[in-house]
């Protein structure tokens, strides 16, 4: 990210800790159709949530796929796609390596087939989940938070509340809510919002006209998250972490219902 006062927090060398995080990224679909392309999956859904961001650097192939638990040739098949898709760029020579580059535009085509392919039932336990764990979420970052903690996540605030377009409030949503995660100081917190949010995010901000409506509620919600997490307030905060979720995956259901009556009356006229 080109945000000069983010880049004075963040080291661009990833950590084994930060590969941690990116190996809880799968969560509880369907496996993929390879090893190679479930870490393919991982890796871009990392990028996606603000886990990984443009800069980084990846550690070496070696310990990037033992962490990630596939073989270097699984793991170079990987970062082959991922290179080809523009995800990622590699230099040679001396300081050479994997890098994120910034990350591409998602067709919406596709992101409205994932969205296609779930059920609102598997919608709704995927909300009711997330709401409960960000309620515990906001709870714990009243009471544990440091200075730096609310600094990193009213960056990301801000830069969401000013975000252009719905890629970058996808994007920015979901690294605000791992920042308030992180706040924790709790590794199995901060684990479980990346596995929801990981499921979550490639649905989230689908809507047409609703959006900039939805933008300013959220960037609201989120402003209103971090004061009461500043004051130390566990239950305000805990209530409106919870309450952030449950309306931002009531709108995801309510454009999925949209969705689905659109096409089977489209297929119903064939």
């Amino acid at each position: 990210m080109g945000n000069k006062d983010e880049s004075s927090w963040r080291d661009p060398a990833v950590s084994m800790a930060t590969v941690g995080m990116i190996a809880q990224m799968l969560g509880g679909e369907p496996a993929a159709p390879s090893r190679a392309d479930r870490i393919t999956r991982q890796l871009e859904r990392a990028i996606a949530v603000g886990v990984l961001n443009q800069g980084d650097k990846l550690p070496t192939e070696s310990l990037l796929a033992e962490r990630l638990g596939v073989s270097s040739i699984t793991l170079r098949q990987s970062l082959a796609e991922l290179r080809a898709r523009g995800f990622i760029a590699t230099k040679r020579g001396r300081g050479g390596g994997s890098y994120v580059q910034r990350r591409p535009p998602v067709a919406r085509a596709h992101l409205l087939d994932q969205l296609a392919r779930r059920t609102s039932q598997e919608l709704r336990e995927l909300g009711d989940l997330a709401a409960t764990i960000a309620e515990g979420v906001g709870r714990r970052a009243a009471t544990r938070a440091d200075a730096d903690d609310l600094r990193r996540a009213r960056i990301i605030a801000e830069e969401f509340r000013d975000a252009p377009d719905a890629e970058g409030l996808r994007r920015l949503d979901g690294r605000f809510h791992i920042a308030v995660s992180v706040a924790c100081h709790s590794e199995r917190l901060t684990n479980a919002t990346l596995q929801i949010h990981g499921e979550l995010a490639e649905v989230m901000w689908l809507g047409d006209d609703d959006v900039p409506h939805s933008a300013r509620k959220s960037a609201e919600e989120h402003f209103a998250i971090l004061e009461a997490i500043s004051r130390q307030d566990p239950d305000t905060a805990g209530r409106l972490c919870g309450l952030h979720y449950e309306r931002e995956s009531q709108e995801v259901i309510e454009h999925f219902l949209a969705l689905t009556d659109d096409r089977w009356s489209d297929h119903a006229r064939c």
